[in-house]
């Protein structure tokens, strides 16, 4: 064990740089599969995240700018999205569970039609990202303990009706600022273990463009393309103290770092059919080309990753090799009265992570989502809480990585309150 150590400890930042990127911006239990976070709404999130061909939905800048160009005024719609995600492992003879956590990604959304051809928005959202955090001692701490990754997007949309006929187009711009930190542990000796904590934040630009298409007072289709953004990150690089004083201080110096990160070009295709005066039922199609996930690649400021300080060295490189995926999403909504409406909804949500690269940070699989929702409006005022329940069956790990069983589920929460006039 003493000899395992000892090489550990030797392979020095190089070795504590990579086992953080093998996780790098990778996060459980989001809406989506990968990292996606899609749960902008209460209106969509109680109909399983459908939402691209529905004129009433009220975040129309995030699922569909063009059907901005169909509402009556101005309104804004705002609120959080309460996710409770859980993983546990079982292998090596131990079972472990993440700690609990609670997070509540907010979105916004405001809309100003003007004229009878136009209409502008603007939107603030979390997009990618969110955490997890196994405890300090877990049996994988060498590989990865904990992260937090938060990607804000600004988007203002600027739509228009086309003369004659009941088709809107869209485009806008995504200006995204992230953040992400992450931590794990370097066990140098049977008494010495460091903390290695990573932490970064970027910026990249992208766009985005829309249509939405009124066939009839029954039927309606929508397609919303967001694209590709990259994101730089600057950061550091930080060692506990533990080091100081012991024969690898040199080797685990604090330092800048930089890396960059593609968050993938998603299309949405939705198909909206009025069945009766009260019942709405809606089909999505998410395609995220999550194959832009390729690899991380970490450049070093003052030492390369296993050579001496201030020698010139190859950025450490960690393979992803993610896939595209594709979700399918069907929801309903019934006004029980003309104030309150009750929703459904259903999705599955392939993974895109691969077996030969799949590890602690996100054991992702195939998703079933299950979904609740009741909207109340009255006056101009409008209230939309709904419940997702998200299940993944387990996923086993046999790549080196963490080897294991890993069971994911996550629960969530949207609330949103609006106005419009």
């Amino acid at each position: 064990m003493k000899m395992q150590h000892r090489e550990h400890a030797w392979m020095g930042l190089g070795a504590a740089l990579v086992m953080c990127a093998g996780g790098l911006w990778s996060v459980p239990e989001a809406q989506a599969a990968g990292f996606a976070n899609t749960a902008q709404s209460g209106t969509a999130t109680g109909m399983g995240g459908v939402a691209t061909a529905n004129p009433d939905e009220p975040n129309a800048n995030f699922y569909n700018p063009a059907a901005m160009v169909f509402s009556e005024g101005f309104s804004a719609y705002v609120g959080p999205t309460l996710i409770k995600p859980s993983v546990s492992y079982e292998g090596q003879g131990i079972e472990e569970q993440t700690e609990p956590a609670l997070f509540p990604p907010p979105n916004v959304n405001l809309t100003l039609p003007f004229g009878e051809q136009y209409a502008v928005g603007l939107g603030v959202t979390l997009p990618w990202g969110l955490a997890i955090r196994w405890p300090d001692h877990w049996v994988g701490r060498e590989n990865f303990r904990a992260q937090q990754l938060q990607t804000i997007n600004v988007n203002p949309n600027f739509a228009y009706k086309v003369p004659g006929i009941d088709l809107g187009l869209a485009v806008g711009v995504q200006a995204m600022y992230s953040t992400i930190t992450q931590e794990r542990t370097v066990i140098l000796r049977d008494d010495l273990e460091v903390p290695v904590l990573l932490g970064g934040q970027g910026f990249g630009v992208g766009a985005t463009a829309a249509a939405f298409y009124k066939l009839n007072s029954q039927w309606s289709m929508g397609l919303n393309y967001r694209s590709a953004v990259n994101l730089n990150y600057e950061g550091r690089a930080h060692f506990g103290e533990e080091v100081e004083g012991t024969p690898f201080e040199q080797r685990f110096v604090d330092q800048g770092i930089t890396t960059e990160l593609t968050v993938p070009h998603t299309l949405n295709l939705g198909l909206g059919y009025q069945a009766t005066e009260a019942l709405w039922v809606g089909l999505d199609l998410n395609y995220m080309t999550w194959s832009t996930y390729d690899r991380i690649e970490i450049n070093f400021d003052e030492q390369s990753p296993e050579g001496e300080p201030g020698e010139s060295e190859p950025p450490t490189v960690v393979e992803a090799n993610w896939n595209d995926a594709l979700a399918v999403r069907l929801g309903a909504q019934f006004a029980i009265t003309d104030a309150l409406k009750a929703r459904v909804g259903f999705a599955y949500d392939m993974t895109p992570v691969p077996d030969a690269t799949v590890g602690p940070s996100l054991p992702d699989n195939n998703r079933t989502v299950g979904a609740l929702g009741l909207g109340y409006e009255v006056a101009g005022f409008r209230a939309d809480v709904a419940y997702q329940y998200i299940y993944l069956p387990t996923r086993e790990i046999r790549n080196g990585s963490v080897d294991g069983d890993y069971q994911l589920n996550s629960h969530l929460v949207g609330l949103n309150v609006g106005y419009g006039f």
